[in-house]
């Protein structure tokens, strides 16, 4: 009886990858990686592979192919063997699903056969698999299920599910969500296992995509995120990296406890009578090996919420109605639209690179059209901007159908990129530059959300309801995208950007309904569509992770389920992450056990003099109104708008007036209008700088104003780098264009500036609170004219057993993390730097910490457990500023 041989080929095992790309997002869908060749409009260079044959013999080559644009069949390729061209070119056939096509015959030799993967034409050519067969009636199976089976025999891969073992918690997914979820339960003794279907951690933050950790303190004051998710901003900034990959992987190296399992995609759940998860099967996207991980409590992190889907959970997808939870901003109808996402890698959309002279462009016949700048509602300052609006129709099913989702939004960014050097009105800036890259990541923004014991909703956040079970806090508006997606024309890029106030997460919406052992963090939780736009960024994300990561440990250590922990232990959830520097606004610090509690602060020095200030930003230099100058700023949650104050700097020896042009822009960037619906006028004092008043008293229904002033000989306006988000500096003038400076605006406030003087005395290290409240409730600041070393001590009025101290210093949680890096660099100026922790045992002081070259806000030492009497924490230098500064000094023994 004759043998066959049957020869399967992984793409992604291609030694020599040339310009291709192995691509893993879609193996759920269709069944394995393959290699993509992401040009752009070049043929990319070759991959090759080479293979053992224990037996030559005629062969049939067998190539898994697609035709992503069928009308136009742009990614076309050959296979050689052994040099020898395949007659047959693939990705043309008359259908975009993935299919085998038959490659013809080759007289092979035992030994090496090198397989040569040949890009024919430079746009996103794909193969998936290559099978060499002497069977020459084989035909290999079209489903995935039958081709999944079909490749581990072939390949040798078990059948059976290699067991993992059992975990206290089983985390799926390791992005802004699951990472800090695995690290706040590792952390605090939980057996964890990290799931995650991508080669590195991050997600969406990962170095394969790069979105920035922005949150609440992006739009509020004193509102940025606490805990991991500054631990992990911090990281990021000294440390650069891929994203914020490399900071996330410290943080798990760190975790004994905690076990990263990559490249495992969850597909499916086994469940009890009770409906509680028992355990997940996950499928290596590389060996094609099924593995299973059980647990006792489980978090779903996967963002589409795939873990909830397979366990059965209840769960919302799409747009809710109107009257559902009467929510103003939702469509009369419930539908299936979702936001799109944007193909990121590392930045957004394509990426052109300047040349010593004109390149013209011409698009592909497959490239959308778009209509000239004042039809197309999309404001492009410079040929090398990439957008976060390059979004296709909500319609587009980037849940089920990713792979058709993100292919369109390839065909958007060469329409885009057509747009920007055929049509656009300033395409003369773009002229010599040339498209040099396409990523082809999609960094996805909604998918479906599981509902809890509470769905938050878009009035939750407007009302900022006070829910007594909050675990957490966001503030980015409610930033949901068109439903048009890149098409919507002049009805811009949003549904909706509207402010909210700083508002609360419940713990009710980060856990399942009706699967009693299941939790969730990020855009996947019990949310509304509408809601989802001020809740789904990274910050944000990281806050809910550590909320349900710590709730976990909860259910262990009570055994129960998270509907358990809010019912019975909701007090001590929230006061175990406060103590671990989450932010919870409005609750204090209750912890019998912290022992600082109950000391005496005293220190070497207090500052006097320190002003109470949030508003956000550095002043830097005055800049002289020798030109107009601008200022475009989001307004407040509310449509009315008293007045505007600018602080200004005379040199004249007497006052002088000055009018303020009010303008309205429904658009962050855009210095467009040329109609002011107000001139308000005020006295500029002489000599010196002020902060001067310009009434505007009118309601303002747009979402933004920008404000100008015309040029005055001896008035300055003082510059401030890093403001908020959506806020803008321009100069020039009505009579050409204004030009925008991104990252930068003006010294202004909506409200009256106060200049009362804060309490920076000792007490505030014990105080309850580890940030700014209120000018009473401060943080110990020393006097900077006394310079360092200065000291704060806790007296405890008699020996205390002990052998942990937390130390919370400041990094300046007033302002927002930043792209590339954490504020100014990657030190924070105010930020203790040189410190040392002693102990006062038997009256003599013992050292049982001493750090150089900190960065960090929290700071934990452990050491062996003794009576202490008293405990000093000695500032000896800061990263910049010239006082010590601690929010918070707490000890234990644990």
């Amino acid at each position: 009886m004759l043998t066959h041989r049957h020869v399967w080929i992984d793409m992604h095992d291609f030694e020599e990858l040339g310009g291709w790309m192995v691509d893993s997002q879609y193996v759920h869908i269709m069944g394995t990686p393959y290699l993509i060749a992401p040009g752009v409009g070049n043929p990319v260079p070759d991959a090759v592979k080479r293979v053992e044959l224990s037996e030559g013999g005629s062969y049939r080559l067998w190539v898994r192919s697609r035709n992503w644009v069928v009308d136009h069949a742009p990614g076309q390729f050959q296979v050689l063997l052994n040099g020898q061209p395949t007659e047959a070119v693939f990705g043309k056939s008359g259908t975009d699903e993935w299919v085998w096509e038959p490659g013809g015959e080759f007289d092979l030799a035992a030994g090496p056969c090198e397989l040569t993967m040949r890009d024919l034409t430079g746009y996103f050519a794909r193969c998936a698999s290559l099978i060499l067969t002497t069977d020459g009636d084989y035909v290999p199976p079209s489903e995935v299920g039958a081709l999944r089976d079909e490749r581990r025999r072939m390949l040798g891969v078990p059948a059976e599910p290699e067991d993992m073992g059992d975990f206290d918690l089983v985390v799926v997914g390791a992005g802004p969500g699951g990472c800090p979820s695995a690290i706040a339960a590792a952390r605090l003794g939980l057996k964890t296992a990290l799931v995650h279907d991508r080669p590195i951690v991050g997600g969406n933050a990962s170095g394969e995509l790069g979105v920035a950790f922005d949150g609440a303190s992006s739009r509020q004051a004193n509102a940025r995120e606490g805990g991991i998710a500054e631990e992990i901003c911090r990281l990021r900034a000294m440390h650069k990296g891929r994203g914020y990959t490399d900071a996330l992987q410290m943080l798990i190296d760190a975790e004994p406890n905690l076990h990263l399992f990559t490249n495992k995609r969850v597909m499916g759940a086994e469940t009890g009578a009770d409906q509680a998860i028992r355990s997940v099967e996950a499928l290596d996207t590389f060996t094609g090996r099924k593995h299973v991980f059980r647990g006792r409590i489980f978090i779903d992190c996967t963002g589409d919420a795939w873990l909830g889907y397979f366990a059965g959970a209840e769960y919302m997808f799409g747009r809710e109605s109107r009257d559902q939870f009467d929510e103003s901003m939702a469509p009369e109808k419930a539908d299936r639209i979702s936001m799109s996402g944007c193909l990121m890698g590392p930045t957004y959309g394509p990426r052109g690179v300047a040349k010593d002279s004109p390149v013209p462009y011409v698009a592909p016949a497959w490239a959308p059209k778009f209509p000239p700048d004042e039809e197309f509602g999309r404001i492009v300052v410079a040929p090398k901007v990439t957008a976060w609006w390059l979004e296709h129709p909500g319609m587009v099913d980037d849940v089920w159908d990713g792979e058709r989702a993100r292919d369109e939004l390839i065909k958007i960014s060469f329409g885009f990129w057509d747009w920007i050097k055929n049509v656009w009105s300033g395409r003369e800036k773009a002229a010599n530059y040339v498209l040099a890259h396409q990523p082809i990541m999609n960094g996805r923004r909604e998918g479906m959300r599981l509902i809890g014991d509470h769905v938050l909703t878009e009035n939750d956040a407007e009302q900022a309801r006070p829910f007594p079970d909050r675990v957490g806090h966001a503030g980015w508006p409610i930033d949901v995208h068109h439903p048009k997606g890149i098409f919507s024309g002049k009805e811009g890029p949003f549904q909706s950007n509207t402010h909210v106030p700083l508002h609360l997460i419940p713990f009710r919406s980060l856990y399942s309904r009706n699967v009693p052992n299941l939790m969730m963090a990020g855009r996947n939780i019990s949310v509304t569509h509408v809601a989802l736009g001020t809740v789904r960024v990274q910050n944000t994300i990281a806050t809910m992770a550590q909320a349900v990561g710590t709730a976990a440990w909860l259910c262990v250590k009570h055994d129960t389920t998270p509907r358990g922990i809010y019912r019975n232990h909701l007090a001590e959830l929230q006061q175990t992450l406060l103590k671990h520097d989450q932010y919870i606004p409005g609750l204090r610090s209750e912890d019998a056990a912290d022992l600082a509690r109950k000391a005496k602060a005293r220190a070497s020095s207090s500052k006097e003099d320190e002003k109470f200030n949030l508003r956000q930003g550095w002043e830097t230099e005055l800049m002289p109104l020798d030109t107009p100058r601008a200022l475009l700023f989001p307004r407040g949650v509310e449509p009315r708008v008293d007045s505007i104050y600018l602080k200004l700097h005379s040199d004249l020896d007497q006052p002088v007036e000055a009018t303020l042009h009010v303008r309205e822009t429904p658009e962050p960037g855009d210095f467009l209008s040329r109609q002011d619906i107000a001139t308000p006028t005020a006295i500029i004092p002489a000599k010196g700088e002020h902060w001067v008043e310009f009434k505007i008293d009118r309601d303002v229904e747009v979402r933004y104003l920008w404000v100008w002033l015309a040029p005055m000989a001896g008035i300055s306006w003082r510059r401030v780098v890093r403001p908020p988000l959506d806020y803008f500096r321009a100069t020039g003038g009505d009579e050409g264009p204004w030009e925008t400076v991104y990252g930068q605006g003006h010294s202004f406030s909506p409200e009256e500036p106060s200049d009362v003087v804060a309490n920076c005395g000792p007490e505030n290290v014990i105080n309850g609170y580890s940030r700014i409240q209120d000018p009473d409730n401060y943080m110990w600041v020393s006097d900077p004219v006394k310079g360092f070393p200065q000291w704060v001590d806790l007296d405890f009025g008699g020996g205390v057993e002990m052998n942990t101290v937390y130390l919370t210093f400041d990094t300046d949680m007033n302002n927002p993390p930043m792209p590339g890096g954490n504020l100014a660099g990657p030190r924070v100026r105010q930020c203790v730097k040189d410190y040392e922790v002693a102990c006062k045992v038997d009256g003599e002081w013992r050292t049982v910490a001493s750090v150089e070259g900190n960065f960090m806000r929290r700071c934990v030492h452990r050491f062996e457990a003794m009576q202490v009497e008293q405990l000093r924490v000695t500032v000896k230098g800061s990263n910049g500023d010239k006082s010590a500064r601690v929010f918070e000094i707490r000890a234990y023994r644990e």
